[in-house]
């Protein structure tokens, strides 16, 4: 039914999918209230339909919340935060994306207002949620970079943002329950399929490309960016044995008289045994054929429930009869754990399977790309959609801004992915060019060196041999052999001590080499600090910082580059001098740095460290 405002007729298309339906009658203006039923309704069909579900509901929301009518937007703002904490990655894969977030500002002034209004206090309070939440703890918290630049780019034009409190962005924050492999396995496969059908929707060379890889990766060709779920899960188990550990060791120190359980701590590590049970019980059932594993996990799950009923009694206040069950310690050892008095798996595993719905089945190949692709529309490129208003992210633009470059105004993407690593090249085969210089293996352990002794004939390296026969031809033997004597003069040991320490080794790789110059003063260290590219990018903006303790006095000499050329060694170095460190102390001096860089035009990286003592005496 159409509904009319004091601003125009609100509008029905009769061709528009069920998703917009709803998401229509949860912004109509006759609503004095959001509806949670409805907007909890919409979250779930955005998780059902996946595809293009996702963005279709975000361009279709943050369109009524630029609608003239407040209400209307209100509601559509109270609406994208119920999807924003229901619907997961893809949903937040699209509004961090340029054209989302110019659109959400759009109404917004160059210049802030004297006071806010009710919906530019809302998206201000929105910005600031998932800035201090997902940008900061998503797994994912790399594709969502505009969300900082947009936050970063308010913040010089004058705008505040209201404070958040910290419930009300919990759910926000990931999941620390108990997940195994195949729920793992299956999480990860969805946000693939999600940041797949993005880059070909927006198809630039360079998201192709990406895509390309990606599909690599899902597929199963590219087997070196493969994770190991078995790993994962086994972590998953060791973090759940801590917990039960941790609950039984305050349960021990509890006396009597001393109420718990209420909204605390132990209530919390209960509840999260409790809640990990069942999917205990899935991982005995698909591990049925390891039988080391299962027994593993058979031990685990009587420590839970020993200590979920040792909680339960301590609750009630009987600590006596608490301290007769077993320790952990001895369940592992071969204690056996009391009967448990509630439905447990060991019961379920001898009354019968039990019974619950079929875990989907995770298929790959290109017939699981295919489904994931269904759906997949293309948005009209004459559309205005995300041209923004005086306030807007964009390439080359808003290079005013304080502190490093936002990382908008350097990529034509339209989301913060950093660009797909190329795949590695087949490494030449050094048998093939090298097989007449390299001698064939020999069968005894113990090599002896033997005279080189090179071929005479032809002008050529081909008869030349390291410790054993070529391959090609028979060396001539020479009678003289007795007129070359061979001699060595090796350093004392004590002079094989490397003065050289490995302070960083990621995508930069930082090694200082310490040294106390002879004639220079008592007391003085130089420290020569050499920067390398592990990276196959470029390394930009390469700014290294360092400080001592104030006992000692520092001196930096300016860095020689800022730049790393891909895979680069020792391409910057710079001379540091520490002064007022005896000689003999230093081993003692400890050293704190910080090293900020840019791999290709990716984000800055920050890294810091502590050196414990120079390789110096």
């Amino acid at each position: 039914m159409a509904a009319r405002d004091r601003f125009g007729t609100w509008q029905i298309d009769p061709g528009e999918s069920q998703l917009k339906r709803f998401i229509r009658d949860a912004c109509d203006p006759s609503n004095f209230e959001p509806n949670l039923a409805l907007s909890l309704e919409i979250a779930d069909l955005i998780n059902q339909k996946k595809g293009s579900a996702p963005r279709e509901a975000a361009v279709t929301i943050v369109k009524y919340i630029n609608h003239r009518n407040p209400t209307v937007s209100m509601l559509a703002l109270h609406l994208l935060d119920i999807c924003v904490k229901n619907c997961g990655y893809p949903f937040h894969l699209q509004i961090s994306t340029k054209d989302f977030l110019n659109e959400l500002v759009r109404r917004f002034p160059e210049r802030p207002p004297p006071h806010y209004g009710p919906v530019q206090n809302k998206i201000l309070e929105l910005i600031e949620e998932w800035r201090s939440s997902i940008c900061q703890t998503s797994r994912y918290k790399e594709d969502l970079g505009f969300i900082r630049d947009m936050h970063r780019l308010l913040s010089h034009k004058g705008y505040r943002f209201p404070e958040v409190h910290r419930d009300d962005v919990a759910v926000l924050n990931p999941n620390e329950g108990f997940k195994s492999a195949e729920e793992m396995e299956e999480e990860e496969r969805e946000a693939q399929s999600a940041k797949l059908q993005e880059l070909i929707r927006r198809g630039t060379p360079q998201d192709l490309q990406q895509a390309n890889h990606l599909m690599k990766i899902m597929a199963g060709y590219d087997q070196s960016s493969k994770t190991d779920y078995r790993a994962k899960a086994a972590e998953e188990i060791q973090k759940l044995k801590s917990k039960a550990v941790l609950l039984e060791e305050m349960l021990t120190k509890v006396k009597p008289g001393e109420s718990i359980g209420r909204h605390d701590t132990f209530e919390e590590l209960a509840s999260a045994l409790v809640t990990a049970q069942p999917k205990i019980q899935k991982m005995v059932e698909e591990e049925s054929d390891d039988t080391e594993a299962v027994v593993k996990i058979l031990e685990l799950n009587d420590a839970i429930n020993t200590t979920i009923q040792r909680y339960r009694l301590v609750k009630k206040g009987d600590i006596a009869e608490a301290s007769k069950l077993p320790s952990i310690e001895a369940i592992a050892q071969g204690a056996k754990p009391p009967a448990a008095t509630e439905t447990s798996l060991i019961d379920l595993l001898d009354d019968g399977p039990a019974e619950s719905a079929p875990a989907p089945a995770i298929s790959s190949g290109a017939g699981s790309l295919q489904d994931d692709l269904l759906g997949l529309s293309l948005d009209d490129p004459n559309s205005s959609f995300g041209s923004g208003g005086g306030i807007a992210l964009g390439f080359g633009a808003n290079t005013g801004v304080p502190g490093p470059p936002l990382l908008s105004s350097t990529m034509h993407g339209n989301s913060a992915n950093s660009p797909a690593p190329p795949s590695p090249s087949p490494a030449p085969n050094l048998n093939a060019i090298f097989g007449n210089l390299v001698a064939p293996p020999r069968p005894s352990s113990t090599i002896q060196p033997s005279p080189l002794k090179p071929s005479l004939t032809g002008g050529s390296f081909t008869g030349f041999s390291i410790g054993g026969t070529s391959s090609s031809s028979q060396l001539p033997q020479k009678s003289d052999d007795d007129d070359w004597a061979f001699q060595s003069a090796l350093p004392p040991s004590s002079a094989l001590a490397t003065n050289e320490a490995l302070v960083l080794d990621s995508n930069l790789r930082v090694v200082i080499e310490a040294t106390r110059p002879p004639g220079s003063p008592d007391g003085i260290i130089t420290l020569k600090a050499k920067f390398s590219n592990n990276a196959s990018q470029p390394i930009q903006d390469l700014t290294f910082q360092a400080a001592v303790p104030r006992a000692y006095q520092l001196r930096m000499e300016p860095q020689s580059g800022r730049t790393l050329l891909a895979n680069q060694k020792n391409g910057v170095s710079q001379i540091i001098r520490i002064a007022n460190a005896p000689s003999g102390g230093g081993s003692v001096v400890k050293m704190r740095w910080k090293a900020s860089y840019r791999v290709g035009s990716g984000p800055l990286h920050e890294e810091q460290g502590t050196i414990e003592g120079l390789p110096v005496a």
